[in-house]
């Protein structure tokens, strides 16, 4: 695979203040909502009650939240040192926290993450294909695990196994939506054989043949037995765990089937860009708990501790990660080169246009994470 020339350093420069400006901004105006919100929790009598739940709950429960939180934010470094596993260690771990920092107080949400990772591995000098393919192979296979996690859950609570309601719309719909969804993705390299972007539309073939790469890449990683792979399932899982634990610290026992599909329906909330996903957020899942039965007061007050974990964790420790990564990056320090593994041979790569022995520890990382 060919691998590009990396941007001159003026173009790196320029996109590395971008991002910090916009994580600064991001941060700046998450905390600055968080700060009104509060005001307005204070002064209106009942979200009073909501806040006064909040600091009276039990500290080993929050203790155990922060922990869980921490767990489902390495699972997203493993998820990323799994797609990038040729990448260097340091600073692929370095990139995921940096992503989640976006992801968590940048208004686009998941896609701002996405955005700093291209712009560390345009300069890196990683191709732009290669970029969005890695991009889009992490976005799919955490997608696919959000939709078979969904589809138990949902089908679960349709069921009657966990939740005080079993009606079919809370339950069985979404259940069935997110498996169809999972069905689709999986089965998409079939379907659209070797035929079918010829076929397409003159602009349509590009977008077909693409999409059937990034599914087939990403199904090859998932179908792949690594240990990594827990990290996946625990960044979603994980991250769950956090809203039973704050629960728990308020004094309410809900079965788990229910918060797990109230955790997935809520979180479509999160769609609308605001900082932070302050206030939306909170109401999504608040709105969707209790659709499924859990105690208002009690699921309200631990709503609002587990936005308050689940956002400052990865927004705190990912502005450390990005301000290193992009420390490494403008200083043009060598990058560590993590050895290949076994099962994964490497890809041929275009020769350089320096003599092997004269090519830099930096340049042999970047094209071994471009393979």
């Amino acid at each position: 695979m060919q691998v590009n020339e990396p941007p001159n350093s003026e173009q790196t420069q320029s996109s590395a203040e971008g991002d910090a400006r916009r994580l600064r901004n991001g941060l700046v105006w998450t905390a600055a909502l968080a700060v009104l919100v509060l005001l307005i929790g204070l002064a209106v009598p009942d979200l009073r009650e909501v806040l006064k739940r909040a600091t009276s709950a039990a500290p080993g429960w929050l203790a155990v939240g922060i922990v869980l939180e921490i767990g489902s934010c390495l699972g997203y470094v493993a998820t990323v040192g799994l797609v990038m596993r040729r990448g260097p260690a340091r600073e692929v771990r370095r990139l995921a926290w940096a992503e989640m920092a976006f992801g968590a107080v940048v208004p686009v949400g998941g896609a701002g993450g996405l955005a700093v990772g291209a712009w560390a591995m345009r300069a890196w000098g990683i191709a732009w294909s290669r970029i969005a393919n890695r991009s889009a192979v992490i976005f799919l296979l955490t997608s696919a695990v959000n939709a078979a996690v969904m589809a138990l859950a949902g089908f679960g609570v349709g069921l009657g196994l966990g939740s005080a309601t079993t009606n079919i719309w809370y339950g069985i719909v979404p259940g069935a939506v997110a498996l169809g969804g999972l069905v689709l993705f999986m089965l998409l390299p079939l379907l659209v054989d070797t035929d079918a972007p010829a076929r397409a539309g003159r602009w349509m073939r590009p977008a077909v043949r693409r999409l059937t790469d990034w599914v087939a890449d990403t199904e090859a990683i998932a179908f792949t037995p690594n240990w990594r792979l827990l990290g996946t399932i625990g960044y979603l899982v994980l991250d769950i765990a956090v809203l039973w634990a704050c629960l728990r610290a308020v004094g309410a026992t809900p079965p788990v089937v229910a918060i797990v599909a109230g955790y997935q329906i809520g979180y479509l909330a999160n769609l609308i860009p605001v900082p932070g996903g302050i206030g939306v957020l909170d109401g999504g899942l608040l709105g969707a708990l209790l659709l499924f039965g859990l105690p208002p007061a009690q699921t309200a007050a631990a709503v609002v501790l587990y936005h308050a974990i689940a956002l400052w964790v990865p927004a705190l420790g990912g502005t450390i990660g990005f301000g290193r990564l992009r420390e490494a990056v403008a200083t043009g320090r060598p990058l560590a080169l993590a050895p290949p593994s076994a099962e994964e041979p490497h890809v041929t790569v275009a020769p350089a246009a320096t003599p092997p022995r004269e090519q830099s520890a930096t340049s042999r990382s970047v094209t071994d994470l471009a393979a």
